[in-house]
């Protein structure tokens, strides 16, 4: 199955770690945009923020993306290590069951 091209958005803000979908790249840019110019018919802002507020959403986008980046470390750290405790407790549970197997059948 070949893969489907990242969105234009995506591609555009040169996204590596966050993948918006389709639907949600037209939510960021054509919503912004239809948000600031409610905004704007309203007088609750200047006509400024039409093309302001696409540019600040674009802004905390890749922000997100370069934190995400930052938190995921490198590759070969993505499964947390087992620590010492997990790996005892572990080993007792196998054991508890060992013993539990090895009883026969309880008789009253």
């Amino acid at each position: 199955m070949p893969l489907r091209p990242r969105p234009l958005y995506a591609r555009v803000l040169g996204l590596q770690y966050v993948v918006p979908s389709g639907p949600l790249c037209f939510l960021f840019l054509a919503g912004t945009i239809a948000l600031g110019v409610l905004l704007a018919l309203t007088e609750l802002v200047t006509w400024w923020a039409v093309p302001v507020l696409p540019a600040v959403v674009a802004a905390m986008v890749k922000l997100n993306d370069i934190v995400a980046g930052a938190l995921a470390g490198p590759a070969g750290s993505a499964r947390p290590a087992r620590t010492a405790r997990s790996k005892s407790a572990a080993t007792d549970r196998r054991a508890r069951s060992r013993h539990r197997d090895n009883q026969g059948p309880v008789t009253r």
